[in-house]
């Protein structure tokens, strides 16, 4: 059985380490978990989740989103982190 990340409900705040600097902070954000999510709703309107391209052009299976000053993109031109959505030409939020 895994445990669920997302359970609010009962959820005392404890650590649990994965390795070595690697650690889940478990019940940490329970409290602002419902702004959190408006949050990231509200930036995923700007800037939503895309499956990025290798420069070799494989689909890569994860899909993700950018925020902040820069956000890390890969394309035919490479690997690299950009201030603006390659797509858009808009910054990102």
């Amino acid at each position: 059985m895994t445990d669920d990340l997302f359970a609010l409900e009962g959820t005392p705040r404890w650590t649990q380490t994965l390795a070595p600097g690697a650690v889940v902070l478990r019940g940490f954000a329970a409290e602002c978990a419902p702004t959190l999510m408006q949050m990231i709703d509200q930036l995923t309107r700007v800037a939503p989740f895309r499956q990025m391209t290798t420069p070799g052009g494989f689909v890569m299976s994860a899909a993700m989103s950018n925020c902040g000053s820069l956000g890390w993109v890969t394309d035919a031109l490479g690997y690299r982190y950009t201030s603006h959505d390659p797509l858009t030409g808009v910054p990102w939020p």
